[in-house]
């Protein structure tokens, strides 16, 4: 998806950024107490390129876009393409006095440079009162991408089920008919957002727009975000805050120029009701319960806070997902999203493996 190449083209710059931070390894306490200066905790290792995260009563969901696979087929626009059954939902939770996490479905498609760094597979999750929806990524036919189950899964919003995803409706199908935002006919399905009600908002990258999925499956046109700064939106993140209101992060924003915006949005009419700007590219957005907005910043490295008008910013490599737990308030974040289990090399040395983090005193 050649809008969405910042995603998955890591920078020397923005590893050069990171390269130096070392959380520790494994968390002291499941509370967590801490004072001071924010520390962060890895939770969980041996992730393959994870992205958006999700929590639900103690749980928590993180959307693993997979490390392609052995079948390549061809150069695209961000270089060669492997593709495999390799993306997967996995569940992290405390049990036993330590943090432990498995895939509840796996065997998805996913597609990733050869050493399986940068993967687009399913990138987004959501789980609210114990049911988990993700989102696809989409590939056209002309991609040379196989079209038997499961990878008939592609462009698809899915409910995930007693290790299973089914099909819960067609989201790339919005943008081939409808094409709202009136560029090129490209969809992407990067985030997703189970509300209360029982709708589903999805954020197609691509696509410059958001859809809406109703209770029964039916997907429609919601939100399109106008172009800004020379560049197109490309939402990738999704957020309900405290006022009621839906919150999307996008990708707009360049390292060198933070021009991202996080877009306030009637979650009745899709009207879009304002934004906060001055942020690099956004692959991350949550609120804690004060309304208080976290937001990751790819390539800058950095989960910003934005507290009454005031920014503090953690140091995270290539953060995607944020979540934060209602109950304590404390914050989770992936890390080395760009990466499979084994690293990628960005040409300045081989990655740790894709990792989430938890960030105490934030």
């Amino acid at each position: 998806m050649r809008k969405r190449t910042a995603l998955v083209i890591a920078t020397g710059v923005a590893l050069t950024a990171t390269a130096g931070i070392a959380p520790a390894s494994a968390d002291a306490g499941h509370d967590g107490r801490t004072a001071g200066k924010p520390v962060v905790r890895v939770i969980a290792t041996g992730l393959d390129n994870p992205r958006q995260l999700s929590y639900d009563h103690g749980r928590l969901y993180v959307a693993e876009a997979g490390r392609g696979g052995k079948k390549c087929i061809g150069e695209g626009p961000e270089g060669e393409t492997c593709i495999g059954l390799t993306s997967a939902v996995t569940k992290i939770y405390w049990d036993g006095g330590a943090w432990k996490h498995h895939r509840v479905v796996q065997g998805l498609p996913s597609a990733a440079a050869p050493d399986g760094g940068g993967a687009t597979g399913v990138d987004g999750v959501s789980a609210l009162h114990g049911k988990v929806w993700g989102v696809e990524t989409f590939a056209p036919p002309e991609a040379g991408v196989p079209t038997t189950p499961p990878w008939n899964k592609l462009g698809k919003l899915l409910k995930i089920t007693h290790g299973k995803a089914r099909t819960a409706a067609d989201i790339s199908a919005v943008e081939l008919k409808y094409n709202p935002h009136k560029a090129s006919v490209e969809s992407n399905p990067y985030a997703v957002l189970a509300l209360p009600d029982g709708r589903k908002i999805v954020a197609d990258a691509a696509g410059n727009d958001l859809i809406e999925v109703s209770r029964s499956g039916r997907a429609r046109p919601f939100t399109v975000f106008p172009d800004h700064d020379k560049n197109q939106s490309v939402p990738t993140s999704l957020a309900l805050g405290p006022d009621g209101k839906l919150y999307v992060g996008e990708l707009n924003g360049e390292t060198e120029k933070p021009t991202a915006r996080v877009w306030r949005v009637d979650p009745w009419t899709g009207k879009i009701l304002g934004w906060k700007s001055g942020f690099g590219s956004v692959t991350g957005i949550a609120f804690n319960t004060k309304g208080d907005l976290y937001v990751s910043q790819l390539f800058a490295g950095q989960v910003t806070k934005v507290s009454h008008g005031k920014r503090t910013s953690v140091k995270v490599p290539f953060p995607a997902g944020v979540a934060v737990d209602p109950y304590d308030g404390k914050v989770y974040v992936s890390a080395w999203s760009i990466a499979d289990r084994d690293g990628t090399d960005l040409g300045q040395g081989k990655t740790p493996g894709g990792q989430v983090w938890k960030i105490l005193g934030f």
